[in-house]
């Protein structure tokens, strides 16, 4: 009896922790999305097979498509784990992520606004860039926040723009 329970037990632990480890296997997508579709759809037989046509087809779709050649090789693998980690088991949010991801990347990149500083703005930079080092995103919007308050700030002060480039 005591050996059931012990069994039932490590069962239970098993397949609780199983699917965490489940979430990092990148290397075997096609298992991840069968298990997905089954999971939702196993009681639908044409639902699961459509779901994993689905997810197999924006996957291929993410393999294919072209990243900005100014990101480097451990920013993508970076992002592409941030947005596994977030989307185990589902690959349209997890390609949606990548590409939310990638074009904060190309905002971050563009030239600083003309209605701020160069040094407030690369003052904003390094805070957002310290803050948030591993998620674009997020950087862009501290970036955009940070920039906001700072213009409030002049503004409430009665300070006139500096403006970048003059």
């Amino acid at each position: 009896m005591e050996k059931v329970i012990m069994l039932t037990v490590l069962s239970i632990i098993a397949l609780t922790v199983m699917p965490v480890f489940a979430v990092y296997d990148l290397g075997n997508p096609e298992a991840i999305i069968e298990e997905k579709c089954l999971t939702e759809w196993g009681h639908n037989p044409r639902m699961q097979a459509a779901c994993i046509e689905q997810q197999q087809k924006i996957l291929e779709k993410s393999r294919s498509a072209l990243l900005d050649p100014r990101l480097k090789t451990e920013d993508v693998s970076l992002m592409r784990e941030n947005c596994a980690r977030d989307w185990p088991d589902d690959f349209r949010q997890r390609v949606l992520c990548e590409n939310q991801q990638i074009r904060a990347f190309q905002k971050l990149l563009a030239p600083p606004p003309r209605d701020v500083t160069l040094k407030d703005y690369s003052a904003a930079t390094a805070s957002c860039s310290k803050e948030w080092p591993d998620d674009f995103r997020r950087r862009a919007h501290c970036l955009e926040a940070q920039l906001a308050e700072m213009r409030r700030h002049h503004e409430l002060n009665g300070e006139e723009p500096k403006f970048y480039g003059r």
